[in-house]
């Protein structure tokens, strides 16, 4: 007999609900710059564009545009989400070079003869 005072838990199998998505008015932004920024509750994610040009006063500032606000929970389903999909990219073209001065590949010269 079990005890009255332990709850009990009843095992079911887990469902998985189709949720539908209405992306009718979803925009696309490019961003090839992001700051991170973690609360105690949540990750900022800043997304903006840097130019990476020279002005005759120094580098041009990084133009900020979006701000991506999350909860741990859904930072690290990110999270994951992206090394699975940069896993497989990388399976099927090569690494993905982050260093800018190791994605520069020398000039070939054609032979002469």
């Amino acid at each position: 007999m079990s005890d009255p005072t332990t709850p009990q838990v009843q095992q079911t199998p887990a469902q998985q609900i189709q949720v539908p998505i209405d992306a009718a008015d979803m925009e696309n932004v490019y961003a090839n710059y992001f700051r991170v920024t973690p609360t105690l509750d949540e990750v900022l994610l800043d997304l903006g564009m840097h130019a990476q040009l020279m002005g005759p006063t120094g580098p041009e500032p990084v133009v900020l545009s979006h701000r991506l606000i999350m909860n741990f929970v859904t930072a690290k389903k990110l999270a994951e989400v992206l090394r699975l999909v940069i896993s497989r990219h990388e399976q099927s073209f090569g690494v993905v070079e982050v260093d800018p001065n190791r994605r520069l590949r020398p000039t070939q010269r054609p032979a002469q003869g």
